[in-house]
């Protein structure tokens, strides 16, 4: 078992000027929550984006219940990983709208005070980015090492790269592409409108609370169907009942925990990425990883993004990870990812 690691710093970043977001509206008293494993200077530093539902803690302990949105970084940053904070120090922040201590719709509106709900703005990758952005700025960074980004984080840290071309010397995309495949974009855009119709919201005003337990549950286990394929099931579990029963058993602990406005915020946010027009702004050197049965960011689809960013005249590298390839398996094994991106990180300096 891997020594537990904790964060050298860690808190939330409080902002006194106003965020502006892509749609117009202005963030009032926006904050971002943060960890630090060893000590991040200027030019030394990589920042690792998480994915759809994780928090910032990517070295945490397992918490009671299935879903573990903490913990998911033990194969990625440690001695011996492809990131070793005691060689790279590694930042890691929560990402706007994700409900662990950034602002999201838990979060206190600052003129009412009341959780911000629905009323909270919508927030898009580009917000993500500039809220990273914002919050190295104000930890006295002002160019990194790397950005890392698993899923959701991979598109956050290609849109950052492209918005802030002289931020970072390198982007690593660990299970993403340019934009989700068509139709699960379609599907994943359609998660507020899905809430809010559920039957269990019938006596509720939309999304409040606790509402949509069960439809949250029942979105989150086809979410989690995407995650983990047959092959990665078939070998987890003696059969494809205790398959089924596992997974539900995350989608109920899920459905118990997240807030279900901040998960419709996020996959709205994850569908309505399309990272194609900006490739020509990036000026950082991009290692793009892929596995093969990943369904959120097919090999092929990701291949296609490394074609497109070579022509518009990025130097990238695309690699195919070895052994399970789900979304959902893609920082289970640490030597698979070590040599990738240790690669890239010594191409950096080079």
């Amino acid at each position: 078992m891997s020594p537990i690691i904790v964060p050298q710093a860690e808190g939330i970043q409080l902002f006194t000027v106003p965020l502006p977001l892509e749609e117009g509206d202005l963030l009032g008293s926006p904050q971002i929550a943060w960890q630090a494993y060893g000590k991040p200077s200027d030019g030394k530093a990589v920042v690792v984006l998480h994915d759809l539902s994780h928090s910032h803690q990517a070295l945490s302990t397992e918490v009671n219940g299935a879903f573990q949105p903490s913990g998911w970084g033990r194969e990625l940053i440690g001695p011996g990983k492809a990131l070793d904070p005691a060689v790279t120090p590694v930042i890691v922040p929560n990402l706007l709208g994700s409900p662990f201590g950034s602002t999201s719709p838990l979060t206190p509106d600052p003129h009412s005070g009341r959780p911000w709900g629905t009323a909270l703005p919508p927030l898009t990758v580009l917000d993500m980015a500039r809220g990273v952005s914002a919050l190295l700025r104000a930890l006295g960074l002002t160019r990194v090492r790397a950005v890392v980004g698993i899923g959701l984080g991979g598109l956050v840290a290609l849109r950052l790269a492209a918005l802030f071309p002289e931020l970072a010397d390198g982007v690593v995309v660990l299970g993403a592409a340019r934009a989700l495949p068509e139709g699960l974009r379609e599907k994943l855009g359609l998660t507020s409108q899905v809430l809010r119709m559920a039957p269990d919201n019938e006596d509720t005003p939309p999304l409040r609370e606790r509402a949509p337990n069960r439809t949250l549950a029942r979105l989150r286990l086809d979410y989690l169907k995407l995650l983990y394929g047959r092959d990665h099931l078939g070998s987890a579990y003696p059969d494809s009942a205790a398959a089924q029963a596992a997974l539900e058993a995350e989608a109920a602990s899920f459905a118990d925990t997240f807030d279900p406005v901040a998960w419709s915020m996020l996959c709205s946010a994850y569908a309505g990425c399309d990272l194609t027009e900006t490739f020509s702004k990036i000026r950082a050197r991009v290692l793009l990883l892929a596995g093969a049965t990943d369904a959120l960011a097919p090999a092929g689809r990701v291949r296609d993004t490394y074609h497109q960013l070579t022509a518009a005249g990025v130097q990238a590298r695309f690699v195919e990870l070895q052994g399970p390839g789900d979304h959902g398996t893609l920082l289970s094994d640490a030597h698979r990812l070590k040599g990738p991106v240790q690669d890239f990180l010594r191409w950096l300096r080079g």
